[in-house]
């Protein structure tokens, strides 16, 4: 048995999970389309996750424990669970990539997670340097983050 689905680069948001077209049960993907000039505002890690990053278009860097790396197409970059990650496009083109991982043992640990796996880490204070000084970035991480601590409060509730 096999799903098969077909995505539209030229129309996909900047983060899409194939989980529920793909049916998939054990591989977590994501397919990352940055517009050029964007960036994540803020790193994240995982508690078990390692991930692997395939350029396949376009260039930018991954910012990993505080280390640039430059991305080009055709590489691949494999980042442990605990390392602190974001991704930005400093070029004038889309950067397209996906982003793969092996899924553990009880994940999703959430009904209705976006992801399969929801292990990830975010770090709303760890502003990448694309953004370093920028107060709406501040102040929009401050935001995310009083969601994010919210919803895991009603999480703590519900268990």
């Amino acid at each position: 048995m096999y799903n098969k689905a077909h995505f539209d680069w030229e129309t996909l948001p900047p983060l899409t999970s194939p989980r529920r077209d793909l049916g998939l049960k054990s591989v977590a993907l994501g397919l990352i389309n940055l517009p050029p000039g964007e960036g994540y505002t803020f790193t994240h890690s995982h508690r078990e996750q390692e991930e692997v990053y395939m350029i396949l278009e376009g260039s930018g860097q991954l910012l990993i424990d505080g280390e640039l790396i430059p991305l080009a197409p055709g590489d691949m970059v494999r980042v442990d669970p605990a390392s602190r990650r974001a991704l930005n496009n400093d070029g004038e083109t889309p950067l397209r990539l996906i982003c793969a991982g092996g899924v553990a043992a009880g994940y999703p640990r959430h009904e209705g997670a976006r992801y399969l796996i929801d292990d990830g880490i975010p770090d709303y204070d760890d502003i990448p340097p694309w953004c370093a000084g920028d107060p709406e970035v501040a102040a929009n991480n401050d935001r995310i983050k009083a969601r994010y601590l919210r919803t895991l409060a009603r999480r703590s509730d519900e268990s």
